[in-house]
């Protein structure tokens, strides 16, 4: 019986055969490639937005899950099994007091609080909680089980009621965190901590803001005794979570879960595929978050480059416009500045001891014909103040210099060079990123579909 026992128990912690192949490492290609679509050094969608001034953020590589639960509900073991790595410590002590994130790399690593800041941008808010830096680490491990290259747990410390002080707010980082990951795991477990109030009230405020990304796990289900021990306990902690208003709002189901390889001899039905399968589900949404992403953020940047290219069109047309007018202007302010100045030579000639030549009193002569239109001209428009005449002058050649200042005051919305970097990331949007965006959903397609 106990060997009977044991194989339930083994088949029940396998992932079934449809889930193992619906997630494989081909996922892991498709996501390193979005990786490098955005920041590739120079024609990165990343870099493409900063030369037009836009922000985007390549979607994240992997998918973030929170741990949280009372002191003692197996967070640390469930993350050692499922990377098959014990890289946090486990025991009945409080163990993790801050906050830990195990993420996969390329060795075995530990990192601080800075370096995690570093590895993590998105974390940056939780600095301001004071004493958190302190206790925030990364535990990098080489492990490839599962889907663990892809996924990243954040362990959480043990919730106790009580006089338990904290080095830093708990509850105001767990609440961040909520906001910011993928999934939220709640473990309950069975030896009598699974009432604890701090728990539920988180449990609350993260369900208030985040009902999609929770579920919840009665955790070391093999100690819970009896099948009637096990059931009351189910019942205790249904009834205490479904008194919180706005858990009761929602439909929850709580799988009964522990370890295979530490399990005691037990009737339990052991779901802790289940755990596997919400990730893995929770991969295979990912990927298609990030494949849809890349979608949007192309087509954005296709649509604010094609704006610039326009605004560019049009603002060199309207310039060409404006320069044909002021040029018919300064051309005519310059002529008349020109009439104006012979007009005021002639002035000065006639009222001056210089003889005008014969040639001017010559009525067959053109130059007599010139003079007389001249004087006809001076008649009419400046006769007989000399300061009107200096005025038009005046007036003519500012108009003239405004008009060459406005024209080399304008400028086109793009340079030269500008533009044909523009249109250079417009081509590679439309053929290069568009080329592998269509063959990475082709490929993600053909995993997902037989």
């Amino acid at each position: 019986m106990t060997s009977t026992m044991m194989n339930n128990n083994k088949s029940s912690s396998t992932l079934p055969e449809s889930m193992q192949r619906m997630i494989t490492p081909h996922y892991e290609q498709i996501v390193n490639e979005i990786e490098n679509i955005y920041h590739h050094p120079d024609i990165g969608l990343v870099t493409i937005a900063r030369w037009l001034g836009l922000s985007i953020m390549a979607p994240n590589k992997k998918i973030s899950i929170l741990l949280i639960g009372n002191h003692s509900a197996g967070k640390s073991s469930l993350v050692n099994w499922y990377i098959e790595d014990n890289v946090q410590r486990t025991g009945v002590a409080i163990e993790t007091q801050g906050i830990s994130i195990i993420t996969s790399g390329k060795r075995r690593e530990s990192l601080m609080g800075p370096a995690t800041m570093r590895l993590f941008p998105y974390l940056d808010p939780l600095g301001n909680i004071p004493g958190l830096l302190n206790y925030l680490t990364t535990e990098i491990s080489s492990s490839k089980q599962k889907k663990f290259p892809i996924v990243s747990f954040i362990d959480t410390p043990g919730l106790v009621d009580g006089a338990m002080a904290y080095p830093f707010d708990v509850e105001q980082a767990i609440l961040w965190l909520g906001n910011h990951v993928d999934l939220i795991f709640v473990l309950f477990d069975p030896i009598g901590q699974a009432l604890c109030k701090r728990t539920l009230t988180l449990v609350e405020q993260l369900n208030k803001s985040n009902p999609e990304k929770m579920h919840y796990y009665l955790a070391k289900a093999d100690e819970a005794g009896s099948d009637r021990d096990r059931h009351r306990v189910l019942m205790q902690i249904v009834q205490n979570l479904c008194r919180q208003p706005e858990i009761s709002k929602t439909n929850f189901d709580m799988p009964t879960i522990y370890l295979p390889d530490l399990a005691k001899e037990t009737r339990c039905t052991n779901q802790i595929h289940e755990v596997c399968s919400t990730i893995d589900h929770a991969v295979f949404s990912g990927v298609q978050k990030s494949l849809n992403t890349l979608h949007n953020d192309c087509k954005r940047l296709e649509e604010c480059i094609n704006e610039r290219l326009v605004l560019h069109e049009k603002t060199q047309v309207k310039h060409r416009s404006w320069s044909i007018k002021l040029s018919i202007v300064q051309f005519i302010s310059l002529l008349l500045v020109i009439l104006s100045f012979i007009l005021l030579l002639r002035r000065y000639l006639e009222t001056s001891h210089l003889k005008i030549p014969i040639v001017f009193l010559d009525e067959s002569s053109t130059s007599w014909q010139i003079n007389s239109t001249l004087n006809s001209i001076d008649d009419f428009l400046f006769y007989p103040a000399y300061s009107l005449l200096l005025l038009i002058i005046f007036v003519n050649g500012l108009i003239f210099f405004i008009g060459r200042f406005i024209k080399n005051r304008q400028k086109d919305v793009l340079n030269a060079r500008e533009k044909k970097m523009f249109i250079a990331f417009k081509h590679h949007l439309e053929t290069n990123v568009g080329v592998k965006q269509k063959n990475l959903y082709e490929s993600f397609l053909a995993e997902a579909i037989d």
